[in-house]
C-alpha cells in the first residue's frame, strides 16, 4: 500500500507520498501548468501530476491505451498550453516515455506495426488505488489483440465525442461491466455516455458484421429495452445495409441511428427514411 501524508499550506489541499515520489492536488490550480505545479520528490524521477493520473486512469478504464491517443486526448487540447505554446505531441511522448521509465506504464508484449500499446502497471494501479480512485480495477495481463483496432476505435470515438460535441459522463465497457456485479446484464455497449442535451446513449462499434442470428436477437433486445435510451452504432459502410434492414424490423427502430467510419460528421436516424443528419446536430446541434 502507497504511504499517504497531508500537508496543509495556501495551495496545497492534499499531498500524497508513494514510494518517495510526491503527488499533488492543488485548489484553483491552472490545468494549463499541471505538469508544471508539483511538491518536489523525495527522489529522483517524474512527480506525478493531476493529469498523469487522469491519464491512468483513462487507460484503465479502457485496458490499454496507445501514445497516439494519449498526446491527443491529454496534451493536445489548447486550453491547456502555456501563453506563447502550440499544440504539440513532442511534450507528450517525453512524458509518456517517464512514466514508462518509472513503471507508472508498461508495454504490451505486443507490437502493432513496431509500437506496443500501454497499459496501467502494478504500481501504477496501487497509486491510484492508495488515491481512492479506481478502486475495483486490478492490473490486467495484456491486451486482447484480437479485439485492438475495435477497443482503439471506441477510445477515438470517445475522444471526438467528448472533445467536439460536449459528450460527457462516459462509462467504458470494462466500467459498466464491474458495475454489473452479480446481475448479468443481457448485453453490455461499447460505452454508455450522454450527450450534450442530456440525452442517454448507448455506443456500438462494429468491425465485422455479427451473424444473422446473433444480430436479429441482440437488436430485438435493445429495441425492447432502450425506450429513454438511443442507440448508435458505428459501423463499416459495406454491411450499413444489412444492419440497417434487421433494425427495420424490429418493434422500436427509431432508437437505432448509424454512422460510418469514414464518415463520423454524419449520422443516419432510425426509421423508415434513415434521414441523415450531423452528427451535431444528433449530440444536441453545438459544437464545443
Amino acid at each position: 500500500m502507497p504511504e499517504a501524508g497531508a500537508e496543509k499550506t495556501e495551495k496545497i489541499v492534499q499531498e500524497v507520498v508513494v514510494s518517495g515520489t510526491a503527488i499533488s492536488t492543488r485548489s484553483g490550480a491552472n490545468p494549463a501548468n499541471d505538469d508544471q505545479q508539483k511538491t518536489p520528490a523525495k527522489r529522483s524521477g517524474v512527480v506525478v501530476s493531476e493529469r498523469d493520473l487522469d491519464l491512468f486512469e483513462w487507460v484503465a478504464e479502457h485496458r490499454f491505451s496507445t501514445k497516439e491517443l494519449l498526446v491527443e486526448r491529454f496534451y493536445s487540447d489548447p486550453t491547456k498550453l502555456r501563453a506563447g505554446t502550440q499544440a504539440s505531441g513532442q511534450y507528450g511522448a517525453v512524458r509518456l516515455r517517464a512514466l514508462l521509465r518509472d513503471g507508472y506504464l508498461r508495454p504490451s508484449r505486443y507490437r502493432i506495426l513496431r509500437v506496443a500499446p500501454l497499459l496501467v502497471s502494478d504500481v501504477g494501479y496501487r497509486l491510484l488505488h492508495g488515491l481512492g480512485r479506481v478502486p475495483e480495477y486490478r492490473a490486467l495481463p495484456d491486451i486482447d489483440i484480437e479485439n485492438f483496432e475495435h477497443d482503439v476505435w471506441v477510445q477515438r470515438l470517445r475522444i471526438a465525442f467528448e472533445r467536439d460535441h460536449g459528450c460527457k459522463n462516459w462509462s467504458t465497457e470494462r466500467a459498466l461491466k464491474l458495475a454489473q456485479q452479480e446481475r448479468q446484464l443481457p448485453y453490455l455497449p461499447d460505452g454508455r455516455f450522454n450527450s450534450a442535451d442530456g440525452q442517454a446513449w448507448n455506443l456500438e462499434v462494429e468491425r465485422t458484421p455479427k451473424r444473422l442470428d446473433r444480430l436479429k436477437e441482440l437488436l430485438s433486445l435493445r429495441a425492447r429495452t432502450s425506450r429513454k435510451t438511443r442507440v448508435l452504432y458505428v459501423l463499416d459502410r459495406r454491411f450499413s445495409e444489412f444492419y440497417r434492414a434487421q433494425m427495420a424490423v424490429t418493434e422500436n427502430p427509431a432508437v437505432f441511428h448509424i454512422a460510418h467510419f469514414d464518415d463520423l460528421a454524419t449520422a443516419h436516424l432510425g426509421g423508415n427514411d434513415w434521414a441523415a443528419t450531423s452528427i451535431a446536430q444528433l449530440f444536441g446541434g453545438n459544437r464545443v
